[in-house]
C-alpha cells in the first residue's frame, strides 16, 4: 500500500448557450469553484487506487480551510493535514511521522479557504461528458509537480474523485465512495502529533 502517493499526488454544469468553447470552459470553472466553496465540512468513505493497481479503503474527514484526515482501514495508518503540514503516519514503519508542507502537496487545491479555479493558468482544461465533468489543475509555478484532475457528477452535483498524475506518469486515484455533510469536527481530530501519540509513532 503506497500511502505516500496520496499526498504527492476532494451543479449541473452548463456548457450550452455560451458563445465560445473558452467562454463555456470559464463558466464551468466558475460553477465548480462555487460548488467546492460550499463544501466546508464533509466526511465519508474513500478508496485509494495506487499506480501499481493496489487499493486501500478508509474514512475521511475534511474541514476547510486546511484540514483533512484519512483513516485507513485496519487502524495502522493515517494521512492528516493540520493546516500547515501533511503528516503520513504508518504504525508498521520505524521512520516516525513523515511531514510535508501542505503548500507543496496537491491537497492545497481542495483545502483553500476560498477556491478560485479561474486563477490565471491554474486550470489546464475542463470537459463534460457522460454526465460527469472533469477539471485538470496544475500549479503554474511548479509544473514539475504534475497535475491533479477533479471529477464531478453533474446530477446530483458531487465531487466523486481526484487523480494525481506525477511527472513520471504514475497516477494515484482517490475515489470518494460517499460524501456527507459533517458537523462537530473538532480541531483536535487534525492534530498530527496527537494522532502519532495515539498510534505509538514518533512525531
Amino acid at each position: 500500500m503506497k500511502r505516500r502517493t496520496l499526498i504527492t499526488a476532494l451543479a449541473a454544469l452548463p456548457f450550452a448557450g455560451f458563445g465560445s468553447a473558452a467562454a463555456a470552459q470559464d463558466q464551468v470553472l466558475v460553477e465548480v469553484s462555487k460548488y467546492l466553496n460550499q463544501l466546508r465540512t464533509i466526511q465519508g468513505r474513500f478508496t485509494q487506487v495506487n499506480s501499481d493497481g493496489s487499493q486501500s479503503t478508509g474514512q475521511y474527514y475534511l474541514a476547510r480551510p486546511g484540514l483533512i484526515r484519512f483513516e485507513y482501514d485496519g487502524g495502522k495508518a493515517m494521512v492528516i493535514a493540520d493546516g500547515i503540514n501533511v503528516g503520513v503516519l504508518d504504525a508498521k514503519s520505524n521512520a516516525g511521522a513523515q511531514k510535508y508542507p501542505l503548500s507543496a502537496t496537491p491537497l492545497r487545491f481542495l483545502l483553500r479557504d476560498q477556491i478560485d479555479l479561474t486563477e490565471r493558468n491554474l486550470s489546464r482544461g475542463a470537459s463534460s461528458q457522460n454526465g460527469q465533468t472533469s477539471v485538470v489543475l496544475q500549479d503554474p509555478k511548479a509544473p514539475k509537480d504534475g497535475t491533479m484532475t477533479l471529477l464531478f457528477s453533474n446530477k446530483p452535483p458531487a465531487l466523486k474523485q481526484w487523480t494525481v498524475t506525477e511527472k513520471t506518469g504514475a497516477k494515484t486515484i482517490v475515489r470518494l465512495d460517499t460524501l456527507e455533510r459533517a458537523s462537530g469536527l473538532s480541531r483536535g481530530m487534525f492534530s498530527i502529533e496527537a494522532a502519532a501519540r495515539k498510534m505509538g509513532i514518533r512525531s
